[in-house]
């Protein structure tokens, strides 16, 4: 699941680089820095990753989640804003000034019902229970790694712009 992780970041930050080239290549500075922002934080997005597969919280009830998303953004240099749309565990994660205003979501809701262990093989961790079926555990902590090397590009002065990070809660049921 950590590799899925890794992997999906990594997806998220470059993946026509990743997917596109079949030859050597130069590799630019900025997609240099933004694989090295990953590596730096690697163990804290999988460690956020694995919280929110334990606390698996269901459709605007992901408070714990949203939480330790929101504070992870501020520990590293986001302005918060946190019950956006009247949504208690909306929040948006903002770095930055003018254009261009780059966008990136972030989901963390579990799935009623779907409860299993951290195994490829289908087990219930607790009978009826919510659970992460289809990844929002990896996709809110990856999108925030993604984020959060945009936001160390713009403060190095290599990026000019706003980098804004979405927490959305209730995708599953209600539509983020």
């Amino acid at each position: 699941m950590r590799k899925f992780l890794l992997l999906l970041l990594f997806v998220t930050c470059s993946f026509y680089f990743l997917c596109s080239q079949t030859k050597p290549v130069k590799i630019p500075e900025n997609k240099k820095s933004v694989f090295a922002s990953v590596e730096k934080h690697q163990q804290e997005l999988y460690n956020l990753s694995d919280s929110i597969w334990n606390y698996a919280e269901p459709a605007l009830l992901e408070t714990k989640s949203s939480k330790i998303l929101a504070d992870y953004a501020e520990k590293n240099g986001f302005s918060t804003r946190r019950g956006v749309a009247e949504m208690p565990t909306a929040f948006i994660a903002e770095y930055g000034s003018g254009k261009p205003v780059i966008a990136i979501l972030g989901e963390f809701d579990a799935l009623p019902g779907v409860s299993q262990k951290a195994q490829p093989t289908r087990e219930q961790l607790k009978a009826g229970a919510p659970g992460h079926a289809c990844g929002h555990n990896m996709f809110g902590a990856a999108s925030l790694g993604a984020a959060l090397a945009i936001k160390e590009l713009i403060a190095a002065g290599k990026l000019n712009g706003t980098i804004r990070f979405y927490g959305t809660p209730a995708e599953e049921n209600y539509g983020g």
